[in-house]
Formats: C-alpha cells, structure tokens, sequence
C-alpha cells in the first residue's frame, strides 16, 4: 500500500515541476528535464521492489529498445510537421512509436538500439539547431487543464505498467519505461503555443536528455546486482544528470 501511494504522489509532482519550469525558464530547459530518466527510473524502482531486480534487470533491453523508438518518434514528428498538421502528426507519430517500439524490443539487439538512439539523437540535435529560435517574448495563452492533464497521464502509465508488470513480462514492461509521457504532452503543447520554435527547442532538449537515460540504464544494469536498488538507481540517477548537464553545456558553447 506504500508503494501505491508513493506512485500515486511523486509523479504528478514531478510533473507538475517541470511544467512550472518549461513555463518559467522556456522549453529547451523544460525539454532536458522531460528527457531525463524520470518516469524510466520510477518504474524500475517499482519493478525491482513489486517483481525483484532480476525481472527488471530483463526489462532493461527493451527499455533500451523503448527509448530508440522514442527517438525514432521524434525524429518523425519533428520532419512530418513540415508538410503535416499537428494533429495529424501527433497520431502517425503515435502509430509509428508503436511499431518501431515493437520491431526493437522483438527483433533488435540491446547494442543495436543502443546505436539506432545515438544516431537518431544526433540528427535531432543538428536538425533542431537549423530550426528559428523561439520568441522568447511572447506570452501565449495556457489553458487551466493543461498542468493537470500532464500530471494524470505519467502517473496512469506507471500505475499501469507496474501494475501488470507481472502479466506484460520484462521485455514489453521496459518496453514501456521509457514512453515519453511527462515530454510528449510538453512538446505537442509547446508546438501549438510557439509554433515550430518551441516544438523544437523541446525536442532538442528531449535529445540532449536521452543520452543521460542511455546512462541511466547500463550504470543501473551494471551496479543494481552488486550495489542494490536504492545505490545503484541513485547513483545511475546521477550519472544520468551529470552527463546530460555537460553535454547541454558543451553543445551552448558550441
């Protein structure tokens, strides 16, 4: 019953924060926070103490697997806009994660989707960078729903992915760790209140995070037998935070 209240509170909160800072601070920020291992590191923390670190030492190719097809997605959308309606887009990106999610997690190898995600991440750090900056003096209009709606959909997938873990098995319950449901909701909202500007400074920020999340999985993979759950999710956690920090840095210099 603890855990099920932990749930319950943490990621809509969590959700709620980043909202506040993707308002306050701008969207390549509130994208970097989105792509870190929020929700990934939730799950996996509920699989290890719910289903044993050995089920979710499992699940971590096809998180892996998940996370390539998050960034396939992205790259999708971010190119299908450009001749699509939002709309439109956001439903073939839908369809389209489904089907690259499945086709890694069954087909796929953990170096493949390890390899697809990095390409895939670089292409969309190049290609957001060619995108027109975001007017950063506008002031769009956000409607009262929009928070609350992004704080119940993480925490109804976590709910549910822990809940029929057991069911689901550890390739389609890593499968689902990393869906982008804290970013997914931020992008499409930034790309109807800023237009392309703001939908790509969230997807570049996104990509720049998914290298930590890459992070995240192989440092909890190889500490998580030896180290525990607690020491070895927060120790990934930081690596995670670290690496994507410097890379964010390294890329505003550049």
């Amino acid at each position: 019953m603890t855990l099920f209240y932990l749930k319950l509170i943490v990621t809509p909160l969590l959700m709620w924060a980043i909202s506040l800072a993707s308002r306050r601070w701008g969207g390549l920020l509130g994208g970097l926070l989105s792509g870190l291992p929020v929700t990934s590191a939730l799950v996996m923390t509920f699989l290890c103490l719910e289903q044993g670190t050995a089920f979710a030492l499992g699940a971590v190719p096809g998180a892996l697997g998940g996370l390539a097809a998050v960034q396939a997605t992205y790259t999708f959308y971010l190119f299908a806009t450009r001749r699509l309606g939002i709309a439109t887009a956001v439903l073939l990106a839908i369809l389209f994660y489904g089907l690259a999610a499945y086709a890694f997690t069954h087909w796929g190898s953990l170096y493949l989707s390890i390899g697809v995600a990095l390409l895939l991440i670089g292409v969309l750090i190049r290609a957001s960078g060619r995108e027109p900056r975001p007017d950063t003096l506008a002031r769009p209009r956000h409607r009262y729903w929009e928070i609350p709606l992004r704080m119940v959909s993480p925490t109804a997938l976590l709910m549910l992915t822990t809940r029929l873990a057991s069911w689901l098995g550890p390739a389609t319950s890593g499968m689902l760790a990393p869906i982008p449901v804290i970013a997914w909701p931020l992008v499409v909202f930034a790309h109807m209140q800023h237009g392309r500007a703001g939908m790509a400074a969230m997807v570049r920020g996104n990509a720049i995070g998914a290298v930590g999340v890459i992070a995240f999985y192989l440092v909890m993979a190889g500490l998580l037998d030896a180290w525990g759950v607690a020491i070895a999710i927060s120790l990934a956690m930081v690596c995670a935070v670290g690496l994507t920090v410097g890379l964010a840095g390294v890329l505003r210099r550049g």
